[in-house]
């Protein structure tokens, strides 16, 4: 009973400020969810970023190892992923390996760890969004479009996401042993602090827009890979590579979490099946 109390503590509240985007976004048109987007990751979570990672206890070898466990994990779901695509079309194969690979990580993923793990349970999210970010920001578009993508200017593009430079100056302030003042410390808590309820409350908006009561046989694939066959591997990969429980369980959520909702910002971008990626967020943030 105290395990499935944990899970609604944590799941529950993610739910209704998701639900409260989408009332908001029906209530006041015209919201811009690319300007609350770009709030979120040029400011807010390149604040929470910081904090959690100048203030964490983790150490380095540990952060290394979860790093290579999530990698690991990517690369195993991907084979498995090649053989559950098995008759679709190209388009359609392409959306339902890049849905099945990268997960919720951010808007979901951190807020339902925090609420689960608490505060060193964010700090090993934090890590796992950052990875998770580089990847999908690198490899998705260059899958959707069928290689379609200039790789180089994609590593060059990931690299500038302020995130990505939060993640090296916190890590190297907490190498350092180096304090921020505590006005701007508390600042900068205080932007970390708004990241996690306004993803939320934008994703809401963006599920509300992108809604779509088709799901098909596509979808449905995903939700099997990235729902039931990638906790598995998560979990094999863990124990595989010996980390310890809390991270087992970090890793294992975030590989059961829904369809990135920016992958389908991205497969817009490069004319890939966004029709497809839309349909796979739904079907799997449902279930």
């Amino acid at each position: 009973m105290t395990a499935l109390q944990t899970a609604l503590n944590a799941v529950i509240p993610t739910f209704i400020l998701i639900a409260l985007g989408g009332l908001i976004d029906k209530r006041f048109k015209g919201l811009s969810i690319e300007t609350l987007s770009r709030l979120s990751i040029h400011l807010l979570v390149p604040a929470l970023v910081f904090a959690a990672l100048s203030g964490t206890s983790l150490s380095l070898s540990s952060a290394a190892l979860l790093t290579v466990a999530y990698l690991l994990y990517l690369v195993i779901l991907g084979a498995v992923s090649l053989l559950g695509v098995r008759g679709l079309k190209k388009g359609e194969a392409r959306a339902v390996i890049v849905s099945t690979l990268f997960g919720n990580t951010g808007n979901m993923g951190l807020p339902i760890t925090l609420f689960a793990y608490g505060q060193e349970g964010l700090e090993r999210a934090v890590i796992l969004l950052m990875v998770s970010l580089a990847a999908m920001f690198i490899a998705g578009p260059f899958m959707l479009a069928g290689g379609n993508v200039n790789l180089r200017q994609r590593l060059v593009d990931t690299f500038k996401l302020p995130p990505v430079w939060a993640t090296f100056a916190g890590v190297g302030l907490n190498l350092l042993d180096v304090s921020l003042p505590i006005s701007l410390a508390r600042a900068l808590d205080l932007l970390g602090d708004a990241a996690i309820p306004l993803m939320l409350v934008a994703l809401g908006m963006q599920m509300a827009r992108s809604w779509t009561w088709r799901v098909g046989q596509a979808a449905l694939r995903t939700t099997v890979l990235r729902l039931v066959v990638g906790p598995f591997i998560a979990y094999g990969v863990a124990r595989l590579l010996g980390l310890s429980q809390l991270d087992t369980n970090v890793l294992v959520l975030s590989a059961a979490l829904p369809v990135a909702v920016t992958m389908f910002v991205i497969a817009v971008e490069v004319k890939g099946d966004a029709a497809g990626v839309a349909r796979a967020v739904v079907a799997t943030t449902i279930w």
